[in-house]
This record gives C-alpha cells, sequence and structure tokens, in this order.
C-alpha cells in the first residue's frame, strides 16, 4: 500500500494505503517476479467501522462532476453517489452495504446506470448489472 502507480481505471497514478490494495499490488510483485504481467484494475474500497456507523467506499470519487444522494439521511442509512461524464465512478455508503456491494459491481462493469436510477430507492440495481 505505499506503491505509487498508474491507475488505468482512473487515468492518473494513485497511492492507496488500504488493505485490498497491499493484497493486490503483492500479487503484482510476485506475478512480476515469474515473468507473468498483471495489469491493475481493481476497483478500489474501504471500510471503517465508527460506533454504531459502518462506513465503506468502493471507488474514487475524486474529479467527480454530479453527486446523488441514495437512502435517507436521518435515518443514517444512505450512500452518496458519484459520476463523472454520466459514469458511476464511486459509492460512499453509511450504513448501506447493499448499495455498497451493488455499487462495487456497477463500477467494475462499468454500467451504464444513470444518476436518477441510483437515487430512486425503488430500483432494484442489479437490473443495471
Amino acid at each position: 500500500d505505499c506503491v505509487n502507480y498508474y491507475f488505468s481505471r482512473y487515468g492518473n497514478r494513485q497511492r492507496l494505503e488500504s488493505v485490498q490494495n497491499a493484497i493486490d499490488q503483492a500479487a503484482i510483485v510476485s506475478s512480476s517476479i515469474t515473468g507473468q504481467t498483471i495489469v491493475y484494475d481493481s476497483v478500489p474500497w474501504f471500510w471503517s467501522d465508527q460506533y454504531d456507523l459502518k462506513l465503506q467506499i468502493a471507488g474514487l470519487s475524486q474529479n467527480s462532476d454530479l453527486i446523488v444522494t441514495r437512502g435517507n439521511k436521518e435515518e443514517s442509512k444512505f450512500s452518496v453517489c458519484h459520476f463523472k461524464e454520466g459514469k458511476l465512478t464511486a459509492v460512499e455508503c453509511v450504513n448501506d452495504q447493499k448499495t455498497f456491494m451493488l455499487g462495487k459491481k456497477l463500477i467494475e462493469a462499468q454500467s451504464d446506470i444513470t444518476p436518477e436510477a441510483i437515487e430512486n430507492k425503488e430500483t432494484n440495481l442489479k437490473d443495471w448489472g
């Protein structure tokens, strides 16, 4: 998690300090040692438990040009969804594990989900994968 590398998914250099990234980078190093080439294109994810809040993030939100909220902030169960040029790039979830898991899959698939669809709690995110 101390490697600064070109991240093709986001088109820039990144240094991600997370367990997931450290494990992924170890796989890249070991494959390089054996002469194999692996392109790193994982969707980064992070989590933290803070008292009664479960925080989960998938993707990277910098440079987003549109932000929509899914869920209810008053109930402390919601997600902030980031879009750039019409594509979902990140979800930041508070006590919303379902949106985290499905949002991560949508980002990986480069889904065409619209901001209006993800904001609507009636939308079944599985239909967009």
